[in-house]
């Protein structure tokens, strides 16, 4: 009986253990703000996030061993919106990586987003490191490739931060790619003429 009980002990730690916790990495949009020191782009812009990539979960390494899940496209979609709206005068959302000329489009978007985390704390599974590579690919209305542009944004937490809010570490990851890439978008003089 005793060996039965132990055996229900460990597998149930090993299950716990396995498990990938829900997570997000959405971004506080009140946090993305519009520099009113920089002049926007005055450009139509529209950005292509396929359905496949807003679909795509990621899994990946937390506190305790344990994991964590998220959808990184889907979580910052909002987020990249608001944040393209500070650099251009006008954007939109494309159905197509390549948009129809009647949409009026100086420049399409694409975003390719990878992340990774890891924590310290043996008690709590949330991640307490997570960074977050954010790439935009921008071309022209005939697919020539612009610029591509790559940040990377961190976010650290600690125990007593998270503990209120489990996913403060991904959310400050996020909210700080899309501030450096507003930042580097406002930058890129190929993207002014």
């Amino acid at each position: 009986m005793r060996f039965i009980k132990w055996a229900g002990v460990v597998f149930a730690m090993a299950v716990l253990a396995g498990c990938a916790h829900p997570y997000t990495v959405r971004p506080d949009l009140a946090k993305i703000q519009r520099d009113p020191s920089a002049e926007r782009i005055d450009a139509n812009v529209a950005y292509y996030m396929s359905s496949e990539d807003l679909d795509k979960q990621v899994t990946t390494s937390a506190s305790g061993g344990d994991r964590v899940r998220y959808q990184p496209y889907k979580d910052i979609e909002a987020g990249f919106y608001k944040m393209l709206t500070n650099v251009f005068t006008k954007v939109s959302k494309a159905r197509t990586p390549t948009p129809s000329p009647a949409e009026n489009n100086a420049y399409v978007i694409q975003t390719s987003i990878s992340t990774e985390s890891s924590g310290s704390s043996m008690l709590w599974w949330p991640p307490s490191n997570m960074s977050m590579s954010l790439t935009c690919t921008i071309m022209d209305t005939t697919g020539r490739q612009v610029a591509q542009i790559r940040v990377t944004g961190e976010g650290k937490a600690t125990s007593d931060e998270f503990l209120g809010h489990l996913t403060l570490t991904g959310e400050r990851a996020s909210e700080d790619a899309l501030i450096k890439m507003q930042k580097a978008l406002l930058a890129a003089p190929e993207l002014r003429h």
